[in-house]
C-alpha cells in the first residue's frame, strides 16, 4: 500500500502534461500569477479526489479546460465579495513583442480573451470551443472576429500615439 507521503507515479505524469496548459489558461481569463497559480492548484486537486477515467486524449484535455474555465469563474464569482489588487505580476522570460501582445490581450472581455487563448494557444477548433463553452459554434466564431478586430483597434490606436 502506497503511503500518502509518496507521490503517484501516473499523477505525477498527468499533471506534468498539462501543466502549462492549465497554467497559461487560468492566467489568460485572470491576468495575475497569483491567481493563476492557486486555480491550478484546485484544478489538480480535484483532478486527484476524483480521479476521472478519460475516453482518450481528447476527452482528457477537455476535461482539464473545462475545470480551468468553471475555476476561473468561481473565483471570479468570490471577487465580487473579496476584491484584492495585487503588486506583482510574472512576466520573466517573454519578449517585448510578447509584453505588448499580452497588454493589448489584457484589454480585452474575459470572453474574448478565453476563446482566443483557446483558438491560437490551445489549437481547438472552433466546434470545441463551442462545445466546451456551452455554447454555438456561431457566437465563438462572433467572438473570435471581435476580439480580432478589437486587438486592430488597440494596435491602431496605440501606432497613433507614437
Amino acid at each position: 500500500m502506497q503511503s500518502k507521503m509518496e507521490s503517484d507515479p501516473i499523477i505525477d505524469h498527468v499533471i506534468q502534461k498539462h501543466y502549462d496548459m492549465v497554467y497559461k489558461l487560468a492566467y489568460a481569463r485572470t491576468r495575475n500569477q497569483y491567481d493563476a497559480e492557486d486555480i491550478l492548484q484546485e484544478v489538480f486537486l480535484r483532478y486527484i479526489r476524483r480521479s476521472p477515467e478519460f475516453m482518450g486524449e481528447e476527452h482528457e484535455k477537455a476535461w482539464f479546460l473545462r475545470v480551468t474555465i468553471n475555476c476561473s469563474k468561481n473565483l471570479f464569482a468570490s471577487f465580487t465579495k473579496n476584491s484584492t489588487v495585487t503588486l506583482f505580476d510574472r512576466n520573466l522570460g517573454i519578449t517585448d513583442e510578447e509584453k505588448i501582445l499580452e497588454e493589448f490581450l489584457a484589454k480585452l472581455p474575459m470572453k474574448y480573451r478565453t476563446v482566443i487563448h483557446l483558438f491560437y494557444y490551445e489549437d481547438l477548433k472552433i466546434l470545441d470551443i463551442a462545445e466546451l463553452l456551452g455554447l454555438k459554434e456561431s457566437t465563438v466564431k462572433i467572438q473570435l472576429t471581435r476580439a480580432r478586430r478589437l486587438l486592430k483597434s488597440y494596435m491602431e490606436m496605440e501606432v497613433q500615439d507614437v
